[in-house]
């Protein structure tokens, strides 16, 4: 104990007891310290207890915190891994729904291309008939729906069943032609009433020539003005017209040839101008002839018939 300890208890006796009579409380002081000692100890033993207690409490509240975060961490990799399965289940769906989307184009592609092909064999069938019975109007209806038909076909070429019905229609479409052509090549060889009825029917079947590849429209047209020139080609190459001096009734003749065959020209469709491309071919036969005459020549020809002979080398 230090000095100053020492010196302390000392001076709280001497003030507790001055003098000798004050001695005669010693024994009461005596019972009120122990009394007191006994005191703290209970609080000390109290404090002890609680505090044991608190430390089974707290190791008691900490392995339930423990096993609350173990069972979390337990819950937390459950649910990850439910989410895994989530997004793996998501994933196939998605894969599948894709499958589904690509099948469904391709059955609706199948659907679409069966009615199409359904729709073609009934067209072809009927257009056959009306190649058959000659009705030009309607079939050149039909043409346009049948090429439009067989271009959605393209990429099936090599079917076999395609290529039967684009051969059928090929095939078809050559009667057609040969039907047109025989028909104009009637025109002017019947009576009055007759050829009233073949120029509707020529009228339409100019429709078909349109609806047919523009080579055929070339070669009906040529075949046309051929055969309208071959009159001018026998007058004008006879004895008596085959002169130079003849020449302004070659042009007489061309004017007179459009002006009685104006309700021939009428059946033809104003683009194919074929009034036009006649008389180019007039202009060009007319040269031929023309040339042919000044060569077998043996007078000089005047200047005024020249002047005609130029004329016409200009115009073809």
């Amino acid at each position: 104990m230090a000095a100053s300890d020492k010196q302390n208890t000392l001076d709280y006796i001497n003030q507790m007891f001055p003098t000798e009579a004050s001695l005669s409380g010693v024994e009461p002081l005596m019972q009120k310290i122990h009394s007191e000692i006994r005191r703290v100890d209970a609080e000390i033993l109290t404090a002890v207890r609680q505090q044991s207690n608190s430390g089974t409490k707290a190791r008691e509240d900490l392995a339930a915190a423990t096993s609350a975060v173990q069972e979390l961490m337990n819950k937390i990799r459950e649910i990850k891994t439910k989410a895994e399965q989530s997004e793996t289940m998501v994933q196939e769906i998605c894969r599948d729904i894709k499958k589904l989307d690509f099948a469904k184009k391709h059955i609706t592609t199948t659907i679409t291309a069966l009615h199409r092909l359904t729709m073609l064999v009934s067209a072809v069938e009927q257009l056959q008939v009306m190649a058959s019975k000659r009705h030009y109007k309607e079939a050149a209806a039909q043409l346009e729906a049948v090429n439009q038909l067989c271009s959605h076909f393209e990429a099936y070429r090599d079917i076999p069943k395609i290529t039967e019905l684009r051969e059928k229609f090929k095939s078809i479409k050559q009667v057609l032609k040969s039907h047109v052509f025989s028909d104009f090549s009637s025109l002017g060889t019947g009576k009055e009433t007759e050829e009233s009825n073949l120029l509707q029917q020529l009228s339409d079947a100019c429709l078909v020539v349109d609806a047919l590849e523009p080579s055929v429209r070339e070669e009906l047209v040529k075949i046309f003005c051929n055969r309208e020139l071959t009159s001018y080609q026998q007058i004008f190459e006879g004895a008596e017209l085959a002169k130079l001096d003849k020449t302004e009734r070659r042009y007489a003749w061309i004017k007179r040839r459009l002006r009685t065959n104006e309700e021939i020209w009428k059946i033809f469709p104003r683009s194919w101008h074929v009034d036009y491309l006649l008389c180019i071919q007039f202009c060009k036969l007319t040269r031929s002839q023309l040339v042919e005459i000044l060569v077998s020549m043996k007078e000089k020809p005047d200047v005024a018939t020249l002047l005609t002979v130029s004329f016409f080398q200009l115009l073809a």
